[in-house]
Formats: C-alpha cells, structure tokens, sequence
C-alpha cells in the first residue's frame, strides 16, 4: 500500500474498525480505562500490515494526520466507557494541529487520554504545548509513550509535564529476569513521581512480570495478561484471577513502616507511599497555629500548604470532622484544584483523643471505587493511632512564626503596634525572659520605649548614653550576642545591666534606607549561647521590624496632616473629649472686614498669628483645633481645666496687640458625668452671649 488513492479508501466512514484493550491498576488490578486502537481493513491480495507500518506508509502518501483523524472518528463512534473511565487516544504531534480533531471532541468523552507517540519527531515543544492547551482546559490528560528513552526523551518529558509516562513492551518483557532493566524502570517511576507523572508499563504478558512491576511500584499496567483488545467494552481484566495475579497481597508493609515511623511526619511519608502505590494523589494536612500543613504528598507537582480551615475540601472535612467522598470533582463548588485531570477527591478526618488534627487527602485521576475508598479510611485510622503513640504536630518551626510576624508586622499601620509586635516575636524567637525596644528621637538620641520581663526597669534606666555605647556593638543588619557570667563581667561599663545580673544579651539594630531607628536588646539571667540560625532569624525580624516601624510612621505622619488644618496646622477635626474637660472657644471679631479690605492673604495672616499666640499661652495637656473659618478651640484636661478661664482672659487682652484684631471667647469647664459635646455646647452659648454683647470679651459658662 502507497499510493494516496489507497489510503483515502481507509478515509471513508466505516473502514476503519476500533477495539479496546484495558489499563489496570496494578495493586487490585482494577480496570483504569481503555486504550481505543485502530484496525484497518487488509487490501485484497496483500498482507495484513501493523498499524504503525500502516501509518507510516500513509505519512510517505502525505496523509498521516488524516488518517490519525479518520481512527479518532471510529474510535469516538463507540461511545463514552463505562463508570467514568479514561479513554486513552494515540497521536502523534504533528497530527494534533489537525482542525478535524476538535471537531471531534463534543463526540469524546472529557477524560480523554491523549497518548503523544512520534516524540523523536517533536522540535518545538512549545508549539505543541500550545495545541494541547485547549484540550487540556476541556479536562484531557497527557500520556508519552515510550518515555525515558534517551536524553532528548526525558528533556520532552521535562518541558510537556505529562500526567501519564508509558513504557514499552521492549522494556517490560522479561524484567522479571534482567536486573539491568529492572533498574531503568525503577529510574523511570523515580523520575515519574518526581514530575508529578504515573508510569503505564505496556506488553504486560506474564504473572513473573506483573509481580516484579509490582514491587518497583509501577503505577498501572496493560496487556494480555490483563485483556486482549476488543470491541467496546471489554470486561473487567479476567485473565488471572485464579494466579497470584489477581490477589491484592497484603503484606504488612504499611503496618511495618508505621512502626518504625518515630514521628508525626515519618507515620506522613508512610502512608502517603502506600496509598500512591495504589495509583492514588495522597496528601497528609495535620493542624498547626490555625493552618492545615502539608506534612507528606506524592504525585503533585504543585501542592497547596498552609491552607485555612475554610479552604477547599480539605478544609470543609477538617471543620466538620465529617469524612468526603466526592466521586466528581466537577461537582463540588469547594474543590480546589492542584493538579490537572482530577476526576474524585476522598478526604477523612484524622482524629486523635476525640479532637480532629488533620485530614488524609488523596485524589485520583480515575473513577474512585468502594475497595479504595475503604482502605482510604483505614489508613486515616492507622495514621491517627500512631500519631497518637508517637506525639501530635509539634510547634512551628522558628521560620514559620517568623514569616507570621512578618506578616503582621507589614499591616500594622500603627507604630506602637510594631514596637509591641516586634519585641514580643524578639522574645518568643530568642526564648529570652527579657527585652526593651529603645529608638531614636528627632535627635538622633536613643532612649527606652517599651520594656518587658524580668529587666524591665533596669533596662527603663538605661541612659541615652548606655544605650548608643550598646549600639556601637553592631551595624546594619548585624547583630550582636554576649554571654556574661553570674558576676556580669560580660557586660563592663554597662553598670545597670550588671547590677540587674543579666547574663546573656542579643542587640540588633532597627534600621531602614540608611537610617538608624532605633535598637532590640533581649536579655537573661541565665549563661545562654544562643544557636546561629536563631540569630540570623532575629537579624531578619529586625530588619523587618524597621521597615514596619517606618512605613507606620510614614502613614501615622500622613495621617497626621491629612487631620491638620493645612493654613494654621493646628488640628482640624475635635476629638470625643474625656470627663471634666476643659473648653476654650476663640472667634476672630470681624474677620471678614480684614477680607474684604485687603484680601485673603491679610485675613489668613490674621488666622496664622491666632494659632502661633494659641500656642504660646496653651498649658501642657492642652490642644488647640481650628474648627471654623474664624473659629478656634482649645481643650483642657481634667487636671488642667483651671486654666482655662485664665487662658481665656490671657487671649483677650494679648489679641489686640498680637494679631491685630480682638477676639470673643467662650470658657465652660466640664462636671462628673458631663459629656464632651455638653460642654462645648455650653462654652459655644457663652461665646454667643459675648457676641451679643458686643463682642471682644470673655463669657463664662
């Protein structure tokens, strides 16, 4: 066969014929799916011919792709398989171009396998990539046959990630007996599992063969053994089920490994290997700090970790401690997707002394059954007992409640909160008793501003000078780390420090673009060295910490203008006001006149000089605002309301002279359980009763 009119009789409905043969999955050998395959038609008076020599031929003819098309079309006439099943399809890259095939694709089942063959031939992965894409988005799978051979094999392998790797008959025969090829499939799984791929091994023939595929814990398997191809669909593999074939050994493999495992994470690995030796995408989460942590995982590429109680079906089974078992992932609005091509997710609570800790995760890539599901349960039971006897999740990592501080750190907004945050983390890292956060004032003069532990007080004593001779001890980004002894010789020419009996002390530095804010100081009694990597960990929480201290000082000063008048810079906005306030009001006798006879400039030269005079007569305690276009106030605290009727007659009498123009004030002083807004109301009235007078007088409330 070779000439085109040959090949375009194979082109015709109906001449080509499809079988099936199954894939397995090698633990229970349970059928996984169906690889459809073509059978052409033999030509009178010729040979039957292999379908790839067929292909071939007809590539030589210029019509390989359209034949690869016309195989799809016989192979999508028998319909969608059984129980959800995946269809494995072949084709070659080349022929994926082709704009019959998504014609095809609303008569092909969405767990479509596309089975790449020809790879040798590929040169531009990217481009294939490309026309994957919209079959990927539709929910097909990827399977390379005959993967692993050779570097630009795995290299392919590398850039087209598929789900699936097939290994050839050439590769299975005989494995059984050759260690040599033994190892390369072992190789072959190992790299497997590392892109997130399941290894099929092909040609599968004999019991020998199954069982050593089996140990190297190849995923899935297909060939006679399992069942011949034939029309849609075949029954459920037979081939074996009196050998040693069809039994699912149960060897205690798992029950020994979980006894070995000596903590939460190792009994983790355990189970997470078993499960994936079922051809299953297992994940352990065990709770810690309010987060589900990924503690174990196989076959993901990309796993989610951290994740909140809310999230996904993870987090809906670790909330309610009520088992998943979602058989279609498309129907669960809360399924989270990691991975492509997922069709079920089973998800059980792990369950230790009545309290939910985690969750047992695993997904598949197949339709789930009853058999799998079960042992699902059982090893979240085994996983919950032994994480029982060997202790639950230990606490975080340094480095994870690092990264929360961080996170704190960068959304509090206000600079106390950073201080607070920062010196309570300094602690909790160093495991120290004690701690001061000393910064820097508009001087450049370091002085203690918040102070905890068994030092407190010394450390609140420590002289501007003690402390800038501490920070000579380091530089930006460094830190430092003394270990006294019981007689504080640690710590000469710092006599507070040795008087208080502080025996070791970590100074790190508070700085930002250059600039010195300021410094962390923790300290203990005990002679204690602290670890390396806890230092590098703090000299992080410090520079962390004086970013978050600058930025929340540049949003407090924002803030603080955005609140201002910007003409006087007194305040703009007045404030709830304690118990027993005091309330001055100021009003500008006739304002406008100054306006009108020479212009905005000379009335706002009027308002600045009122302010600046404010300022000057206003006691400690006191705050003055501009609350109108003429309008002032200045409040008192309870323990200083007895100056403001004084104040009040201090800005009559000044006013003239000061600004140039006299001025009307109200004077009210606030009684036991008088609200704010009550009191300036009244000193408000007296200012009006000034106004009625005459103006340019005092009014007291």
């Amino acid at each position: 066969m070779g000439a085109a009119d040959d090949f375009r009789v194979l082109l015709e409905p109906g001449a080509i014929r499809a079988v099936f043969q199954p894939i397995v999955r090698l633990s229970d050998l349970g059928t996984i799916g169906y690889e459809g395959l073509a059978r052409f038609p033999t030509p009178p008076g010729l040979v039957a011919l292999p379908p790839d020599v067929t292909l071939a031929a007809a590539a030589r003819a210029g019509l390989r792709d359209d034949l690869e098309v016309a195989c799809w079309r016989a192979i999508a006439a028998a319909g969608v398989p059984p129980h959800g099943r995946l269809l494995w399809v072949n084709l070659s890259p080349e022929a994926l171009g082709h704009p019959g095939l998504l014609e095809l694709a609303g008569k092909l089942p969405s767990r479509l396998v596309i089975e790449l063959t020809e790879q040798d031939t590929v040169l531009n992965h990217a481009l294939l990539r490309e026309r994957l894409r919209p079959w990927i988005a539709r929910g097909a799978l990827v399977a390379v046959d005959d993967a692993g051979a050779g570097f630009t094999s795995l290299e392919y392998v590398a850039d087209i990630r598929p789900d699936f790797l097939k290994l050839s008959r050439g590769m299975v025969a005989g494995v059984d007996l050759d260690s040599t090829r033994e190892a390369v499939l072992r190789a072959t799984a190992a790299f497997a599992r590392e892109v997130g791929a399941r290894v099929v091994a092909e040609g599968v023939e004999r019991v020998e063969e199954l069982e050593a595929l089996r140990a190297m814990e190849i995923d899935y398997g297909q060939g006679w053994l399992f069942g011949r191809p034939g029309e849609a669909w075949p029954l459920e593999a037979t081939a074996c089920e009196s050998e040693p074939a069809r039994r699912v050994a149960v060897s205690g493999r798992l029950e020994r490994d979980l006894d070995k495992a000596c903590t939460a994470r190792d009994a983790s690995e355990a189970i997470v290997d078993h499960l994936a030796r079922r051809g299953l995408l297992p994940a352990v989460y065990l709770a810690q700090e309010g987060r589900l942590r990924c503690r174990a995982v196989r076959g993901y590429w990309q796993v989610f970790d951290g994740l909140a109680p809310s999230t996904g079906i993870v987090g809906r089974v670790f909330r309610t401690g009520h088992a998943a078992i979602v058989h279609d992932v498309g129907d669960a609005p809360d399924y989270l997707p990691a991975v492509p091509g997922v069709r079920a997710e089973v998800c059980f609570p792990l369950v230790v002394a009545g309290h939910v800790i985690g969750v047992l995760n695993a997904e598949s890539v197949t339709a789930i059954d009853a058999t799998a599901v079960a042992e699902i349960e059982r090893c979240a039971a085994l996983l919950s007992a032994r994480v029982e006897e060997v202790g639950a999740v230990g606490a975080s990592s340094p480095a994870q409640r690092l990264a929360r501080t961080a996170v704190r750190l960068a959304s509090t907004e206000d600079p106390e909160g950073v201080v607070r945050e920062a010196l309570s983390a300094a602690l909790e890292l160093s495991g120290f008793e004690s701690g001061v956060v000393a910064l820097a004032d508009g001087h450049g003069a370091l002085y203690p501003h918040l102070a905890e532990g068994p030092f407190g007080v010394a450390f609140s004593q420590l002289a501007s000078e003690e402390l800038a001779s501490i920070a000579s001890w380091v530089d930006e980004g460094t830190s430092s780390y003394t270990v006294g002894d019981s007689a504080g010789r640690g710590f000469v020419g710092h006599e507070v420090l040795r008087r208080a009996g502080v025996g070791s002390l970590i100074v790190l530095p508070l700085s930002a673009a250059g600039e010195r804010l300021g410094l962390i100081v923790v300290a203990d009694r005990g002679n204690r060295r602290p670890v390396n990597e806890d230092v590098e960990l703090l000299e992080l929480l410090a520079l962390q910490a004086a970013s978050g201290l600058r930025m929340a000082s540049m949003i407090s000063q924002l803030r603080e203008r955005v609140s201002r008048d910007p003409l006087t810079g007194l305040h703009a906005a007045l404030p709830p006001l304690p118990d027993r306030s005091g309330v001055v009001l100021v009003d500008v006798d006739r304002l406008g006149d100054i306006n009108d006879a020479g212009g905005q400039a000379a009335g706002d030269d009027v308002l600045r000089a009122t302010a600046g005079l404010l300022r000057e007569l206003m006691p400690p305690g006191s705050q003055a605002f501009r609350v109108g276009p003429d309008e002032f106030v200045v409040t008192f605290d309870p323990a200083r309301t007895s100056a403001a009727e004084h104040i009040g007659w201090e800005l009559r009498a000044q006013a003239p002279l000061r600004i140039g123009r006299t001025v009307s004030v109200g004077v009210a002083v606030g009684v036991a359980g008088e609200a704010g807004e009550s009191v300036v109301s009244r000193a408000g009235e007296a200012l009006e009763g000034v106004k009625r007078a005459g103006a340019d007088g005092v009014g007291i409330a």
